[in-house]
């Protein structure tokens, strides 16, 4: 049966509820966001007082509750019941996810290794963009490559951007334009959630996914409500100028629960900021404005599904010459700026057809539109447009079989990219064709052993043949309390462009790189393997601990590599990317999770891994992976001081790795070794009672309080604007004052 949201206030009056459900933890205390769903009816989710709204049941009937960190409850009411109290205790594993299967499944039972990031916690976090929301997230890490317009990528399993495949309600629509700058244009308030797929154990998924896949859960309305943020910060370098945000979302719902939509709109603007006082940038100045609306109706007797979305972003961001930086960019020494428009747009259709059958049918569109200049020495020539077209159709088919499901489905998606830099006689127009189809079977072997295996199947425009990629995990519970996951896959990349090619370096004062294909290029390979071993001890009636260790391997063969073929006739540094050899990423991750109740969370996470080519890349002779650190992890703490008082604090460690640094500033190219890092954040939030249904939230908080940065940043108009690692930010202050009604 498919659940639908419903809008309700944050407390009830006797008349405007027929049934009342108070959710509780082992103190009493409310517990929000809690799915409160009726057996054979549609739900909702517990408002901030804890609080849920159902029709009356005429006959007894049973309600099943579930939210993350806390137990699966099922609770029988009676008939006529009109107030009703139910308590949870703290439980990891229970919460519900579609990550693996697509189908809603607890994420104890997942065979596959998955975490997840929960609206909790992006609220905790004060994330302003998906890039902010994921920091904190096991194994992952975010890292800038540019000075001048602060490109972003999200690197996991110690892989690069590439490697990894973000989607949004499972739809891939995150194309190779949209990732260039797109981990900073995805406004965090627009999700409800983020689930990390690791490794390449699950089928549904594009065979790009190699690493694993990261599926944005778009925000769908749970009660009605307003709410409004106003943030003001400061960033260190950038002298008197600040900068702010203004965040806004409206839900709404009909009194039958069958209808409801949700309004969000979003301005963030940040300063440019100069840390070493060079009078180029380390942060770009950039401005963001997106709105969004996301509604569903609920048909076919609470048996099926209509979803439809629409966003549009406004996002600039412009770099270098901060002296200069309100004149046009010819007439600075170096310049990188880039104005995106993006429209997109999608309906979903899910229905359950019986107890053993559904289908669900996705359609989803992104336009994309970019102006950019990435230009040096006062170029007028240096100015580009990119376009990219991405339309995904797919469908999925479930059967229950038994003691499994069985899901077969596919993905058909086109990709048109026109990217044109006519001052470096460099023109790309590309049109990528691929359709997979998968089958895969997630099937309960006993009591104790799940298995999910499959294959698929990709016909890709940019090859010959169709690839087959099986894919498989393994789940072994022996105890309640005890998991062991194993997952195998194969994978491939087209020999396609990627986001990379799409951003033009900036070095010693001249363009560093005209990218293009080998014409013998072939698509590169992988077989990815993860095992990992999870303990869910508990402490008492309050507190439960999740406690993990992760071993992973990834083998890259006909490794796509850039390889310097200069030609001195040209002002440019040409690269070609050709065939390397192959390459081995491996390495183990331990994280842990602590609970108290619902005062106290503690989370962390360590990676240690080695990444090596085959043989040494003939560029500086190294094995070694370039920015691929040996060591990095995150821990933070949450801790609920009272019903009106929230804390934050965590702290992000990044080990030394080795950095390429081209001649420009320094006389001539050398392969870096650059230093750790290790950055603070806090925040605390209060609350102030308005009346019984409004309030008034104060933030006071700062990102990277040890203000650790790189200190030999390059300086001037012949620096490597590459030359980039560790923290994105210097310290940042900021202030928010947030509206409930």
């Amino acid at each position: 049966m498919l659940a639908a949201c419903a809008a309700l206030p944050s407390t009830f009056a006797d008349d405007a509820c027929p049934l009342e459900i108070r959710v509780v933890g082992p103190q009493g205390e409310p517990i929000p966001g809690i799915a409160v769903s009726p057996v054979g009816g549609t739900g909702t989710v517990s408002s901030d007082r804890g609080l849920a709204c159902l029709p009356a049941f005429e006959d007894d009937g049973v309600v099943i509750l579930t939210g993350e960190g806390w137990n699966v409850l099922t609770a029988d009411v009676a008939s006529g019941s009109r107030h009703l109290e139910l308590r949870l205790v703290p439980a990891f594993g229970e919460e519900m996810v579609v990550s693996a299967t697509g189908n809603a499944t607890r994420l104890k039972d997942v065979p596959v290794h998955l975490e997840t990031v929960g609206r909790d916690k992006i609220l905790a976090l004060q994330a302003r963009t998906l890039a902010e929301a994921v920091e904190y997230t096991p194994g992952l890490r975010i890292e800038s490559n540019c000075g001048n317009c602060n490109t972003t990528q999200l690197r996991m399993l110690g892989l690069e951007g590439p490697y990894s495949q973000i989607v949004v309600d499972g739809q891939p629509t995150v194309s190779s334009l949209a990732l260039v700058y797109g981990l900073e244009q995805i406004p965090a308030r627009m999700l409800d959630g983020i689930e990390v797929l690791k490794g390449s154990g699950s089928a549904i998924y594009g065979a790009s996914s190699i690493a694993g896949t990261v599926n944005l859960i778009p925000h769908q309305a749970d009660h009605g409500r307003i709410e409004i943020d106003i943030e003001g910060n400061t960033l260190r370098g950038t002298e008197s100028e600040t900068g702010g945000a203004v965040r806004g979302l409206f839900d709404w719902g009909t009194e039958d629960r069958r209808r409801s939509a949700s309004l969000y709109g979003q301005r963030d603007d940040v300063p440019a900021a100069d840390v070493n006082g060079d009078g180029f940038s380390e942060v770009t100045r950039r401005e963001l404005t997106a709105f969004g609306a996301r509604g569903q109706l609920v048909a076919l007797a609470d048996q099926a599904q209509l979803v439809g979305d629409v966003h549009w972003v406004d996002a600039s961001r412009r770099g270098g010459d901060l002296t200069r930086i309100d004149r046009p960019p010819e007439e600075t020494a170096v310049t990188e700026a880039i104005d995106t428009e993006t429209l997109a747009g999608s309906l979903r259709w899910l229905h359950t057809i019986d107890a053993t059958n559904d289908y669900r049918i996705a359609l989803s569109r992104v336009d994309l539109d970019r102006d950019s200049y990435y230009g040096a020495g006062f170029d007028p020539r240096a100015y580009g447009r990119s376009t990219g077209n991405t339309t995904v159709l797919s469908a999925q088919f479930d059967r229950v079989v038994g003691r499994g499901t069985v899901s077969a489905g596919f993905q058909a998606d086109r990709d048109d990219l026109f990217d044109e830099q006519l001052g470096y006689s460099r023109v790309t127009e590309e049109q990528s064709d691929n359709l997979g189809i998968y089958v895969q079977d997630d099937r309960r072997l006993g009591s104790k052993v799940t298995l999910l295996y499959g294959a698929r199947y990709d016909d890709h425009s940019a090859l010959a043949d169709g690839i087959w990629s099986p894919r498989t995990a393994l789940l072994f519970a022996p105890r309640s309390d005890l998991s062991v996951r194993l997952s195998y896959g194969l994978g491939f990349r087209p020999p396609i462009t990627f986001d990379e090619d799409l951003h033009i370096e900036l070095v010693g004062g001249g363009v560093a790189r005209v990218l293009r294909n080998s014409p013998d290029l072939v698509e590169e390979s992988s077989r990815s393997s993860l095992l990992s071993l999870e303990w869910r001890p508990d402490f008492g009636t309050r507190g439960n601990a999740a406690l993990g260790v992760t071993a992973f391997d990834t083998r890259l063969d006909d490794l796509f590599f850039g390889r310097e073929v200069d030609d001195p006739a040209t002002p440019e540094l040409e690269i070609l990317r050709v065939n390397l050899g192959g390459a081995e990423v491996r390495g183990l991750e331990a994280s842990a999770t602590v609970r108290w109740g619902s005062s106290w969370q503690f989370e962390a996470s360590f990676v240690t891994q080695r990444a090596r080519y085959d043989e040494a890349e003939p560029d500086f002779g190294s094995r070694e992976l370039w920015r691929t650190p040996e060591h990095y992890g995150s821990l933070s703490v949450r801790w609920a001081a009272s019903s009106r008082i929230d804390v934050f604090a965590g702290a992000v460690y990044t080990g030394e790795m080795l950095a390429p640094h081209y001649a420009g500033f320094i006389d001539e190219d050398r392969l870096e070794t650059t230093d750790s890092f290790l950055t603070f954040d806090a925040n605390i939030t209060t609350e102030v009672p308005l009346d019984d249904e409004r309030s008034l939230r104060v933030t006071v908080g700062g990102r990277n309080l040890t203000d650790a940065f790189q200190d030999d940043l390059d300086r001037g108009p012949d620096r490597d604007s590459s030359y980039v690692v560790g923290p994105r930010y210097p310290r940042q202050l900021f202030v928010t004052l947030g509206l409930r009604l």
